[in-house]
C-alpha cells in the first residue's frame, strides 16, 4: 500500500503538469490577444480623429477665405496622429503579430498599409501646402484635394478594419473566457 500511494501521487502529477503547461500557453495566448484588442482600438480611435480633420480640410477647401496657414495646421495634426498614434500602436501590433491567429495577422497588414499611404499622402498635402509648394488657391488645387481626398478615404479603411478587428477580437476572448475552444479558430 505505501508503495502504491506515492506512484499514484507521481501519476497525478504526471497528467497534470502537461495540462498547466498548456493553461500557461494559453495564458500567454489570451494576453497577446488582450494586447492586441488594445492596441487595434487606439489605432481605430487615431484614424476616427484622421478622419474627422480630414473631413473638415475637405470642407476649409470650398472656402477661399481660409487661410493656407489653416490647412498646414490641419496637415499638422493629422501628421501628429500618424506619428504619436498609429505609428506606436502599429510598431508594438507588428511585433506581437506572429502569436495572432491569421486573420489577425492579416487584419494587421491591412492597417499597416492604409497607414502607411496616410501617412504618404498627408506628407504630400503638406509639401503641397509648404512655400515652395502649390502657389494656386486651396479652392482651385486639384492635387491638394486628391490629397486630402485620398487621407480620408484611407483613414475610412483603416477605421472600418480597425473596429472590425476589435470587434471580431473581442468576441473571440469573450468566448475563450466562457469555455468555447474559440481561440483555435482562425
Amino acid at each position: 500500500m505505501k508503495f502504491i500511494q506515492p506512484s499514484v501521487y507521481a501519476l497525478t502529477i504526471v497528467l497534470l503538469l502537461p495540462a498547466s503547461l498548456v493553461a500557461s500557453e494559453s495564458n500567454d495566448n489570451i494576453r497577446v490577444r488582450k494586447e492586441a484588442v488594445q492596441l487595434t482600438r487606439q489605432v481605430e480611435s487615431a484614424s476616427r480623429k484622421i478622419q474627422d480633420e480630414s473631413a473638415y480640410l475637405s470642407a476649409m477647401q470650398r472656402n477661399s477665405q481660409i487661410s493656407n496657414r489653416s490647412h498646414q495646421y490641419k496637415l499638422q495634426t493629422i501628421a501628429n496622429q500618424v506619428k504619436e498614434q498609429l505609428r506606436p500602436a502599429l510598431t508594438r501590433l507588428a511585433e506581437i503579430q506572429p502569436g495572432l491567429p491569421q486573420w489577425n495577422q492579416q487584419a494587421i497588414e491591412r492597417m499597416r498599409l492604409s497607414a502607411s499611404t496616410i501617412a504618404f499622402h498627408a506628407n504630400e498635402a503638406v509639401l503641397n501646402r509648404n512655400a515652395a509648394g502649390s502657389s494656386m488657391p486651396v479652392s482651385f488645387d486639384t492635387e491638394y484635394r486628391r490629397l486630402v481626398e485620398n487621407i480620408s478615404n484611407h483613414a475610412d479603411v483603416l477605421t472600418q478594419v480597425a473596429d472590425a478587428t476589435v470587434d471580431y477580437g473581442t468576441a473571440q476572448l469573450k468566448g475563450t473566457q466562457a469555455g468555447l475552444p474559440i481561440t483555435t479558430h482562425d
